[in-house]
Order: structure tokens, then C-alpha cells, then sequence
């Protein structure tokens, strides 16, 4: 059953509150300056995540499953890896902290790339048909432009999936780098990291492959 937009904005909006409420970790209930730098990051990446998610999937696992995924990813955005690792006492809580940080992501980030390989092959199908019943005579003009235009949407999304995936892979690529020298190749946090980045690596190979197949079906339709 199809959820209503306001729905899937109010959902949102509670995890938004979730997250900020978090993030308010003063004895009086306020942020310091760098702790409200990650809430509104998160808040924005709960935000896109969170409508990625919905309009992807239209269901309210979709939703759930974009805003969580915008909150780790708006957070990452909101904090340089310098003003993460200055949250943590030692060098051995961040890495542990990275290292969740990004098993959430991919396991997030997997989740919608899974959403829109299934979306990419219904939206094939659909353009297909689309096109031999226009070719036809039996659709206008318009039914190809209301197509091409929720393609479009559909690649903006999986751009911003591609792109937000290059970041975490650039940002752990730098934090085992740090690490391999610091601590050396058999490091148990480096070797964590480095299985971090071959499982990001295949996840970015995923949202590229994703954004590819859109911009065919795209091209495709191009009548």
C-alpha cells in the first residue's frame, strides 16, 4: 500500500528529531558549536535520505531505511575526519568508531543501490513499452515526457547515492592511510579498514553501475 507524501515527511521528521536529540549531549540539553555542525548535517542528510528512500521504494521500509541511511551519511558531511576524531579520547576509540561508521554506510548505502537495481529494471520495462506503443500510435508525445522526466528524478538520485559513496571511500581511503602508517599493515583496526574499503569500493561499483543503466534507459527513450 502506497504511503501518502505527508506520511513519508512526517516519518522523516521524527527521525530528524531523533537524531538531533542525540547529538544534545550538554548537561543542559544544548550543542557546542561542532556538535551542532553534525546534527545539521545529519538533519539534511536525513532529509535526502530520507525522501530517496520513499520515492525509491514508495513504502515505509524504503523511507526508514533512506533517512537512516541520511543521518549517518549528513553527519559524515557535516564533520571533517579532524573534528571526528577530536570527539574520541584515543586513537583506538576512533578507529572503532570509523570502522562502525562504516559498516552502517555500506550496509545503508547497499540497501538503496538494492532499491534502485530493482526500480532501474521496472523503469526499463516500462520505457520499452512506452516507446513501442508510441512508435505504435498508441500513446502521445506527453506519456513520453512524464516517463523521461521520473527517469531523470530516479538518476539525480542515484548520482547523489554515487556521490556520497566517493566521499566515504575517500575518507576511509585517508583513515587507513593514517593507520597503515601509524600502526602498520597487521593492525587489527588497519586490516579492519582496509576490508572497509574493498567492501566500499564494490559499493561505489554498484551506485556507478546504477546511475550507467539509468542514463541508457534515459538515453533510450530519447525519441
Amino acid at each position: 500500500m502506497l504511503i501518502p507524501d505527508l506520511k513519508k515527511l512526517t516519518i522523516v521528521t521524527l527521525i530528524i528529531t531523533a537524531l538531533l536529540s542525540a547529538c544534545a549531549t550538554n548537561p543542559d540539553g544544548t550543542m557546542n558549536d561542532q556538535q551542532q555542525t553534525v546534527a545539521e548535517g545529519a538533519m539534511v542528510g536525513a532529509v535526502v535520505g530520507g525522501l530517496l528512500g520513499a520515492a525509491i521504494g514508495d513504502n515505509r521500509r524504503s523511507a526508514l531505511i533512506g533517512a537512516a541511511a541520511g543521518g549517518i551519511i549528513g553527519a559524515g558531511i557535516g564533520s571533517s575526519i579532524a573534528e571526528r576524531k577530536a570527539q574520541y579520547a584515543t586513537e583506538e576509540d576512533f578507529l572503532i568508531a570509523e570502522i562502525q561508521r562504516n559498516e552502517d554506510f555500506i550496509a545503508e548505502a547497499d540497501a538503496q543501490n538494492r532499491q534502485l537495481y530493482q526500480e532501474i529494471a521496472r523503469l526499463d520495462r516500462e520505457s520499452r513499452r512506452l516507446a513501442r506503443e508510441y512508435r505504435a500510435g498508441q500513446v502521445s508525445r506527453d506519456a513520453l515526457s512524464r516517463q523521461k522526466a521520473s527517469l531523470e528524478q530516479q538518476l539525480a538520485k542515484a548520482k547523489k547515492v554515487q556521490s556520497l559513496t566517493e566521499k566515504q571511500l575517500a575518507d576511509t581511503q585517508q583513515v587507513y592511510q593514517e593507520s597503515r602508517q601509524k600502526r602498520g599493515t597487521e593492525d587489527q583496526y588497519t586490516r579492519q579498514l582496509e576490508t572497509n574499503l574493498v567492501q566500499l569500493r564494490q559499493t561505489e561499483e554498484q551506485s556507478s553501475q546504477n546511475v550507467a543503466s539509468l542514463q541508457q534507459v534515459y538515453d533510450d527513450l530519447s525519441i
